[in-house]
């Protein structure tokens, strides 16, 4: 233990001044969590929790895995656009809205979340990335640093980052792919609407992956959690006592818990998009445009193709009536198919057609916040 304390101290030569023996800063306090929890809401508040009540002034490291789940970034990914909602809710696949920015990611019990959270000066994009790298390398793993701050190994991804800045903290936080279910991931990770949807916010970049387990048949989730420790020790300052928390049992953090599980924080963060389709009926082939914004939709188009011969009678006017009952509506399958069930109900073929086409193409089905 004394040489690892050695080694740390002569680490913090990188982040402070040392003018002198007497007058240098004292060491930075650190400490180490690992979530006994699995569920993401939960560990998700409990990392905003550590950003928002650790000393301003400490390292934190935390550790954490999640059961089956997509996690998208906050005001800038769109749901719709990068997730495959419908087999989500078919596989049980939960979402997730993180606090920081960024792409989509999966995550399972074969892959082990780290977030290290430090004062915001001492925050740099690619420490904690390198830190990660440095650990596997101690494993024997040619782990390295790409030009898109992951983390990669023969030119295959298996670690994704993100990161978030107050005013006197930051974040860091990422993923390791260790076992991880891949077919499910980019499964989950290829929407339907993906080419339909034209969308304002920031789409996520696909890149190749890998699991560690190629690379290695001994590194499990508690391996990797030693070696990020022993790294995190050297960097930073050595942490006291690792405390294993039940962040689902975690009173400080359930008002926050809600908050990320409701459909507001879910789906109604996401930028403006325009969702475009079309379906050729007996009668015409209709083209429809929809709007949303924060998960409402805020204009509606459906017409035919214009070089179409003249629809049947009526048809513009049951257009009309449509548009203008999805105006305002949230963008989610139930709502949706509410505010259409009286053009449903009508006596028309045309609009039932219709409706029941909208209804099952927009939102598809949208994966419940419970």
């Amino acid at each position: 233990m004394l040489g690892l304390l050695l080694r740390c101290r002569a680490s913090l030569g990188r982040l402070y001044c040392q003018r002198g023996i007497h007058d240098a800063p004292p060491p930075p306090k650190a400490l180490c969590y690992v979530s006994a929890c699995t569920d993401p809401y939960a560990n998700l508040a409990f990392e905003d929790w550590i950003l928002r009540n650790s000393d301003p002034c400490s390292y934190v490291l935390y550790l954490w895995r999640n059961r089956p789940s997509i996690v998208i970034g906050r005001n800038q990914q769109n749901p719709w656009k990068e997730c495959n909602l419908a087999l989500m809710a078919e596989r049980d696949v939960v979402l997730a809205r993180r606090s920081s920015g960024g792409g989509a990611v999966y995550h399972d019990l074969g892959n082990t979340n780290y977030t290290v959270v430090m004062p915001r000066e001492a925050f740099t994009r690619n420490m904690c990335a390198e830190m990660v790298a440095r650990a596997l390398q101690a494993s024997d793993i040619p782990a390295y640093v790409n030009a898109r701050h992951d983390v990669a190994v023969d030119g295959l991804k298996i670690s994704g980052s993100a990161f978030k800045l107050t005013k006197l903290r930051a974040f860091h936080h990422g993923t390791m792919l260790i076992d991880a279910d891949l077919t499910r991931l980019h499964g989950c990770l290829k929407s339907q609407a993906h080419d339909c949807i034209d969308a304002k916010g920031v789409a996520s970049v696909p890149s190749p992956v890998v699991n560690l387990r190629d690379y290695s048949l001994s590194l499990d989730h508690s391996s990797f959690c030693d070696a990020v420790l022993r790294q995190f020790a050297n960097t930073f300052a050595p942490p006291g006592e690792v405390t294993v928390v039940d962040t689902a049992g975690d009173l400080r953090t359930i008002d926050e818990r809600r908050r990320i599980q409701t459909w507001d924080w879910l789906y109604g963060q996401t930028p403006e998009f325009t969702h475009r389709l079309h379906r050729s009926f007996s009668w015409a082939t209709v083209f429809a445009s929809v709007t949303a914004r924060h998960g409402r939709i805020t204009d509606v188009s459906i017409d035919t193709a214009e070089s179409a011969l003249q629809p049947p009678p009526g048809s513009r006017l049951l257009f009309a009536d449509a548009a203008a009952r999805l105006k305002g509506v949230r963008y989610h399958p139930s709502d949706i198919n509410e505010c259409l069930l009286p053009v449903i109900d009508s006596d028309s073929p045309r609009a039932s057609e219709l409706c029941d086409w909208l209804t099952s193409n927009l939102s598809f089905n949208t994966v419940s916040s419970a």
